[in-house]
């Protein structure tokens, strides 16, 4: 944590009102895909992340798309001609007034560069150049292209002063972070569950008729098995019991234990089917009939981790 380059990168993001108006300051949660915030308290968001990193090369994507005009240009003059001076910066932009800052302008159409030059040679030689200029001229009222280039020193020195104002005006907020800001801390237990996990799975779809059914014939089955042994252990040396009736009897016995073997079986897949399926339709009836403010406050991470787990 750098505390002076934190301060500096949300004075230069003009970040340091919104934050002001943030009930926790920089400590406020942040829900689900930003919910908390604007579009362009987002686009600024993502711009701060990106100047801490303090990288070598930055990529812009028209990051003045989702901000208003003031806005805008204090981002251009603040974070790309000064934060990013010593930066190499790749910006994709519709703004026509901040072309003349940059070294080297590539002019694209139909997916393909055709031309690419700084900007007063692309206004002298690039006829599509030149009626973007004056559409957008003519768009927005005439307004004056190199006062922007000629202006960059002064403008500077502006900015340095409004970054000291700006850093003794924000203080980093001291409130102790709730647990409970908006996304709702996630239920833990720790220790033995108990039965109760077992008895909700129990009462989903005629749970207990089923578990009765494989328990009788789980029962059953034991006792075939043991009726089995005992018959082949008990006749064996009979004199008076055929080789023929031994056997036959033994695979008779064995025959009916594979039924309640079966059955059993049977059970247990039902069972578990048809608990899984009422527990996973009250899951999804829940989940379509939530409130926004439920998906607002709950990471979707959270809601997939609990499906699965059904």
């Amino acid at each position: 944590m750098d505390r002076e380059r934190y301060h500096n990168t949300l004075a230069r993001c003009s970040l340091v009102k919104d934050l002001e108006m943030l009930p926790y300051g920089d400590r406020t949660q942040i829900g689900e895909r930003g919910v908390n915030l604007s579009g362009g308290q987002k686009h600024r968001v993502q711009l701060a992340r990106a100047l801490y990193q303090n990288a070598d090369i930055y990529l812009l994507d028209d990051p003045f798309s989702a901000v208003d005009a003031h806005t805008a240009t204090s981002l251009f003059n603040e974070y790309v001609m000064s934060a990013l001076s010593d930066k190499t910066v790749l910006l994709v932009t519709h703004q026509v007034d901040f072309l003349p800052a940059f070294d080297s302008i590539l002019l694209m159409s139909d997916g393909e560069v055709i031309r690419s030059a700084p900007y007063q040679d692309l206004l002298a030689d690039c006829e599509e150049f030149k009626d973007l200029v004056n559409a957008h001229k003519d768009t927005m009222g005439v307004s004056d292209l190199n006062n922007n280039t000629h202006n960059q020193r002064a403008k500077e020195v502006s900015i340095k002063e409004t970054v000291g104002i700006h850093g003794s005006r924000y203080t980093e907020s001291v409130k102790p972070s709730p647990e409970d800001q908006l996304i709702k801390k996630e239920e833990r237990e720790t220790g033995d569950a108990g039965v109760k996990p077992y008895m909700l799975y129990l009462r989903q779809k005629k749970g207990f008729l089923y578990f009765s059914l494989c328990m009788i014939s789980h029962i059953i089955f034991i006792a075939g098995q043991i009726l089995q042994n005992s018959w082949m252990a008990a006749n064996v040396q009979n004199p008076h019991v055929s080789m023929l009736k031994l056997i036959s009897v033994y695979i008779i016995i064995g025959a009916c234990t594979m039924i309640f073997l079966l059955s059993r079986s049977l059970g247990v897949v039902v069972l578990g089917m048809q608990s899984s399926r009422s527990l996973f339709s009250q899951l999804l009836n829940s989940l379509f009939r939530a409130p926004m403010s439920f998906f607002d406050s709950t990471p979707l991470g959270r809601i997939l981790s609990r499906s699965l787990q059904i």
